[in-house]
């Protein structure tokens, strides 16, 4: 008798197996919700693919290459779906969108809330409410004094070097200049880079934390516990991570306490001097992470996009030559070595085209952003997606849609002087349009449009040597930068 259910309870369990089996193998195709959105089988099982490609820094090129296969919707993921649609990006994040931020975002800079990571929308809402004012129009005027003595010297340095006949690696300039410009702004002095060549403590250990970006965006939850991870990688990044935060937090309390640091056109001043809809200041770790953050933002975007322009204007000669007269038409009379005021580019049609067309093909935050579906599910252009899957979209797609960039490979800052609507809707370097997109965009065309004018204006630049084109092609860790770090480049200065 005991055999026999013995017997019994082994058909049991084989048959629970089968159908567990069964189930887990035709669930994702045929009774998942998001089965009639196109994309490779084995997404429709696991993301472990996906999390491959993050960590190989190819996950944007990656996603791109599906939608380009499967169309403007892709699943990516069991729970997760990529899209390039225009018609998605108002839902998804516009100013009345009800999608949350996932917890990709929850466990960057340390976990602590600030404006690009908060969730709670309500919370967000306040944050940016007190530190709208640092990047506005009128505000950033003020900063421009800083970020053209900045830029003189930094012009001045690869002069020095073009007169001794050296080579100059402009990306390693753009990152030393795009960081002493964020941190003088933030701080009100900046940490020698362009003088010392190099990066200090602080900085070195912000960007070694970039190095885990992989873990967290998969698995987040996993950082309190990357000091014991078995990756080295993760180890030396998570260290990198609680030393920048250390560092940052003496960093403000040394200037919140020593009042001959101030001045009053400092981004931690004016931090410093918000105050939320009850009257409270932001608190020290706040000022930290708000500070980190602009800092990360405001200098490895700006340096690896300067980069790529600079590489792909002297790739074309005739794009080159028309910058070139614009800048000489509109400069005319101001000394070759003078860095030009703003209000001398802000409106040179062809120059910003060159800048646009620059972001648009070259994107330092090329990838998804991803965003959790409101709990009663939705529809977006006849695509059903339930509540609690994630969907985002990517610019380095949304800017290769060939029905509205035709030829989007190729670098024409004329396709900007006759713009569409569909453009405007798809171009999202610094994010789509709604409270999310970045707060610093004005800030960032300001940096952009000085620095190219100044060494345009100043230079006959000539390759130190055959760059392969290999070098110049993304690599990607949330933000991305030209995978050979170099732009080698021999600098005469114009008559």
């Amino acid at each position: 008798m005991a055999l026999l259910t013995d017997v019994g309870s082994i058909h049991l369990f084989g048959i629970g197996l089968l159908v567990y089996t069964l189930y887990w193998a035709l669930y994702p195709w045929f009774l998942s919700p998001l089965n009639g959105i196109p994309g490779p089988w084995y997404a429709v099982y696991t993301k472990w693919w996906l999390v491959w490609k993050t960590v190989k820094g190819t996950r944007a090129k990656t996603i791109h290459d599906l939608h380009l296969r499967y169309g403007p919707w892709v699943r990516i993921a069991p729970n997760e779906v990529s899209t390039c649609d225009s018609l998605a990006l108002v839902p998804i994040y516009g100013v009345n969108s009800t999608y949350l931020k996932t917890e990709f975002y929850t466990y960057q800079l340390r976990g602590v809330p600030e404006l690009f990571t908060m969730s709670d929308r309500k919370q967000h809402a306040r944050r940016r409410r007190e530190l709208s004012h640092l990047f506005s129009m009128s505000t950033i005027t003020e900063y421009e004094p800083v970020i053209a003595k900045n830029v003189q010297t930094c012009m001045d340095f690869v002069a020095n070097e073009g007169r001794a006949g050296r080579v100059s690696n402009l990306y390693d300039w753009w990152h030393y200049l795009s960081m002493d410009i964020i941190c003088d702004l933030s701080f009100g002095s900046t940490f020698n880079m362009l003088q010392d060549g190099a990066s200090n403590a602080y900085i070195k250990d912000l960007y070694g934390s970039l190095q885990i970006e992989p873990v967290r965006w998969h698995f987040g939850w996993l950082n309190m516990y990357a000091a014991w991870a078995p990756l080295k990688f993760v180890r030396e990044a998570e260290a990198c991570s609680v030393r920048a935060m250390g560092r940052g937090a003496k960093l403000v309390q040394e200037y919140v306490e020593n009042p001959e640091k101030k001045r009053r056109k400092d981004l931690l001043q004016k931090m410093l001097d918000a105050r939320d809809d009850e009257g409270k200041p932001l608190s020290i770790d706040a000022l930290n992470t708000e500070a980190a953050g602009f800092i990360l933002a405001g200098s490895h975007t700006t340096s690896s996009s300067l980069t790529w322009i600079v590489w792909r204007v002297m790739k074309n000669p005739d794009i080159l030559a028309k910058l070139r007269k614009e800048l000489d038409d509109a400069l005319t009379g101001l000394p070759r070595h003078q860095v030009p005021l703003h209000s001398q580019l802000e409106n040179l049609t062809y120059f910003n085209c060159v800048i646009k067309e620059g972001l648009r093909i070259d994107t330092a935050v090329p990838g998804s952003t991803p965003r959790y579906v409101p709990p009663e599910g939705t529809s977006i252009n006849g695509h059903h997606l339930p509540g609690g899957s994630i969907v985002s979209a990517q610019a380095y797609s949304c800017h290769r849609d060939p029905a509205v960039f035709p030829d989007p490979d190729d670098f024409r800052p004329e396709r900007w002087l006759s713009e569409t609507p569909e453009m405007r809707k798809l171009y999202i370097p610094f994010g789509a349009d709604g409270p999310r997109k970045c707060i610093g965009i004005w800030l960032a065309y300001m940096e952009l449009r000085v620095i190219l004018a100044a060494l345009f204006h100043r230079f006959d630049l000539v390759f130190a040597r055959e760059i392969d084109d290999r070098s110049m092609e993304l690599d990607e860790f949330w933000l991305a930068n030209p995978v050979g770090q170099r732009l080698d480049v021999v600098a005469t200065e114009r008559s």
